[in-house]
């Protein structure tokens, strides 16, 4: 009776979605101008909404002179946002389609503020200069600037016509408005170059200011020659910022990696500031108040730090947490006591009491790189995510209590700086998380609230006996492990364990030149930076858990061996649940050195060997309930492995290239045969469990396939991300990709039209209870919402 209440349901909901769709059809046909403007990908969904979580990094922050209201920032990764209510709610503006492109500068001319001027750069590479006329609905790239790194730039208040830009060759100069540039002659000049700030006089527009990554320079005769002005700066200054007094233009202020200087004869002499501790004295931004005499603001890398008495010696004082890295400063001279920082990580703050106080005001706004998302699978509307921090390292763990329309840090107990890796709920405690992060495993038992490292608990001491008995060496009951069982050891010589040792650095990346077996001056050194990027003690020598994360074992067999550690302290790049051969549940970890297996974790680990040959760096696992015995593991260079007895052997599989990390591996839950792999080149599928492979599908790109998701309600129903993206396919790159067929064709449901600020893709989920609802984790615009449209739903029900 069940069985056919079900089945009615699914027929009245296909009859009423099909006399819906009926109904879109008939007015496509009274109205067919309708259908033409529906843009690509609508068939899926027309709602992608950016739910957070809100803030990010904020680069250039600036404020329209026109319109106190009227607010600007850039990105790291290429976009522009605005705001018309004085930085309350946000909108991206633009999208100039370039990773990583770092938008470290906007002027908006204060004859027209329609009229805005774009710098940017990747550090050492090109970034280019952009240039709009109608407020930034299209922009005209500088032909002149298209290969440089434009790292500052400046318009004259004398006469705005000026623009000056400082790349990272030297300096160029408009006389247009930016319409045509020309370098200035700078090469002359010793350590003009690798231009970092930028000013020019505002009673003289020949008189310019440039900050290196060396010194200070001055020309007063528009560019065409250059001079030191270093007298009092400690040499190899790396200039940030150059700030004029807008009421005595003798007085600037300069922050550079060595402290804050302020001149009071135009730059003949400086003088360092005292005040601001050592520690916070890379100072990106620095700026007198336009309109109140003696208030300077600071912001460092190390928060917002606050003058009234004109930057003088120990007159100043943070006002934020020293955690907060401030890359702007904005402030309109009618609003005296707002002040707007752009930041990493926290996105825009504003303070209403004139730098005292700050919150954030990041509504419409995220630029999150989102690597993972996980619907809690028994309470409603409860998602946790995870971020990383691609400013300033480190990451967020996030919750959601309300389906995704509003999100929280939750990092009781976590230290600075963890990256979360890879989320994973208990499947017999719904209230236990695991988190896979660079610091090895954290766990929590209250659904993410607060958060412990997972170590070993210490076996408890044996009573000493005489002797053990004859034949009864391997232990019994408490005495015995309760993970899988674990093959003898046999100890071979130390030169063996040290060059299999370099093999393995080998393989890592660490070079050490010929394998010989011995722990020469190379070698140990090796040995050291792999400890240090593992987070293990930095001793250099040939312990435990460095062979056990080098996936090395003290073993002569060339056959799988187990290597027991009492805890993973190295990165977790995915955690996945698992059944014994008995039925219990375990987990399993990827690591760099290898699969490390526990059926709890507060007794050890053991680390499972593939085998010789086999590079046992492994990003991805897949398991299934319906086929627990069966492993797959994907690797760094061999490729995707497969073990059929629960770890003890391992194979490689044939069909999936090892020219290609393995990003991803899914088994069909309800299909255990139908597997999907996703690389850094290509997507794979097999629909026999392994023995054949085929290469895309219909419509499916080349790409890097980060995250692959089967609907559990319609296994035909498949989804994956793609997070390749370059100059060449800028506006095609990235995307979510749809297979309703089990992978054999597919179509893209983000279109263009949609206007995503980013579309590199790293994380996929559907909600627990309702899978018309996809989630979808981005690379700079943290996580979009995407309900299905009728069409999609009317497909989707099996």
């Amino acid at each position: 009776m069940l069985k056919e209440t079900r089945i009615m349901k699914r027929m009245t909901s296909r009859l009423l979605l099909s006399v819906l769709a009926s109904a879109f059809v008939a007015l496509g046909q009274l109205f067919p101008g309708a259908q033409a403007s529906v843009p690509e990908g609508a068939a899926y969904s027309t709602s992608w909404r950016i739910t957070g979580p809100t803030g990010g990094d904020v680069r250039a922050l600036v404020v329209d002179p026109n319109d106190p209201d009227r607010f600007y920032f850039g990105t790291l990764d290429g976009q522009l946002y605005t705001s018309t209510d004085a930085g309350h709610n946000w909108r991206l503006l633009t999208n100039f389609n370039r990773q990583q492109l770092f938008v470290d500068h906007i002027v908006v001319d204060p004859r027209n503020s329609k009229v805005l001027y774009v710098a940017t750069h990747r550090h050492k590479d090109p970034g280019g200069f952009f240039k709009s006329t109608d407020g930034g609905l299209t922009w005209r790239e500088a032909p002149e600037l298209k290969n440089e790194a434009v790292h500052s730039l400046t318009q004259s208040e004398k006469n705005p016509d000026v623009l000056v830009v400082g790349t990272f060759n030297g300096i160029f100069r408009s006389n247009d408005s930016g319409e045509t540039w020309a370098p200035l002659p700078t090469t002359n000049t010793p350590g003009l170059a690798h231009v970092e700030s930028l000013a020019i006089d505002p009673r003289d527009s020949n008189v310019i200011y440039a900050g290196t990554w060396y010194l200070p320079f001055k020309s007063s005769d528009g560019g065409r020659s250059w001079r030191s002005i270093k007298q009092g700066i400690i040499d190899d200054s790396d200039i940030f910022a150059i700030n004029i007094d807008p009421r005595n233009p003798n007085h600037l202020i300069a922050s550079a990696c060595s402290g804050i200087y302020d001149t009071q004869n135009a730059g003949e002499s400086w003088k360092k500031i005292q005040g601001i501790p050592s520690q916070s004295r890379r100072t990106r931004a620095i700026m007198q108040h336009p309109s109140v005499a003696g208030l300077v603001f600071a912001g460092t890398t190390e928060g917002f730090w606050r003058s009234a008495k004109g930057g003088d010696n120990n007159s100043w004082m943070v006002t934020t947490s020293r955690q907060l890295e401030i890359n702007s400063i904005a402030v309109h001279p009618r609003r005296p006591d707002t002040i707007y920082i752009g930041t990493n990580n926290y996105g825009v703050m504003v303070s209403t009491d004139g730098g005292k106080n700050f919150i954030p005001s990041n509504n419409g706004f995220s630029g999150r790189f989102v690597n993972s998302i996980v619907p809690d699978r028994l309470t409603a509307g409860r998602i946790y995510a995870t971020t990383i921090n691609t400013a300033t390292g480190g990451g967020f763990f996030f919750v959601s209590g309300d389906g995704g329309a509003t999100w929280s840090p939750s990092m009781r107990n976590m230290p600075p700086r963890l990256i979360g890796y890879s989320i994973l709920q208990d499947d017999t405690d719904g209230n236990v998380i695991y988190l896979g992060t660079n610091l090895g495993i954290y766990r929590s038992s209250d659904r993410g609230s607060s958060w412990a490292p997972m170590s070993a608990r210490k076996a408890p001491v044996a009573p000493a006996r005489r002797k053990p008995a004859r034949g009864n060496t391997r232990g019994s009951g408490a005495a015995a492990s309760t993970n899988a069982s674990v093959r003898p050891i046999v100890k071979v010589t130390a030169a063996d364990v040290v060059r299999r040792a370099q093999e393995a650095l080998e393989r890592a990346g660490y070079e050490i030149g010929t394998s010989d077996g011995q722990m020469g001056p190379r070698t140990v050194a090796a040995v050291r930076r792999f400890q240090s990027d593992r987070y293990l003690p930095t001793t250099g020598l040939l312990d435990d858990a460095t062979l056990a994360a080098l996936g090395v074992s003290n073993s002569s067999s060339a056959s799988p061996v187990a290597v027991r550690v009492p805890s993973i302290s190295e990165p977790i790049n995915a955690l996945v649940q698992f059944r014994d051969r008995s039925g219990h549940s375990g987990v399993l970890a990827a690591t760099n050195s290898g699969l490390y297996r526990t059926l709890n974790p507060a007794q050890g680990w053991d680390r499972i060997s593939y085998g010789r040959g086999l590079d046992p760096r492994t990003t991805s696992i897949s398991t299934s309930a319906q086929n627990p015995s069966v492993i797959f593991v994907g690797t760094t260079t061999s490729g995707v492995l497969v073990s059929r007895d629960t770890g003890d052997s391992w194979q490689p599989v044939s069909g999936v290239p090892t020219t290609a990390a393995v990003n991803v591996i899914v088994q069909d839950q309800e299909r255990s045969a139908f597997i999907y792999v996703g690389t850094k080149q290509a997507f794979y599928l097999s629909h026999d469990g392994g023995d054949h492979w085929s290469r895309r599908g219909g419509n499916l790109p080349f790409g890097d396939f980060t995250s692959i998701l089967i609907n559990p309600r319609n296994s035909n129903e498949i989804f994956a991300g793609n997070a390749y993206q370059n100059e060449q396919n800028a506006e095609f790159g990235g995307g979510v990709y749809r297979s309703a067929d089990g992978g054999t064709t597919w179509a893209r449901i983000d279109s263009r039209g949609h206007r995503l600020p980013s579309m590199r893709i790293w994380s996929l989920a559907l909600d627990a209870r309702d899978q018309n609802t996809l989630f979808v984790g981005s690379h700079s615009a943290g996580i979009y919402v995407v309900a299905r449209g009728s069409e999609a739903l009317l497909n989707a029900i099996p």
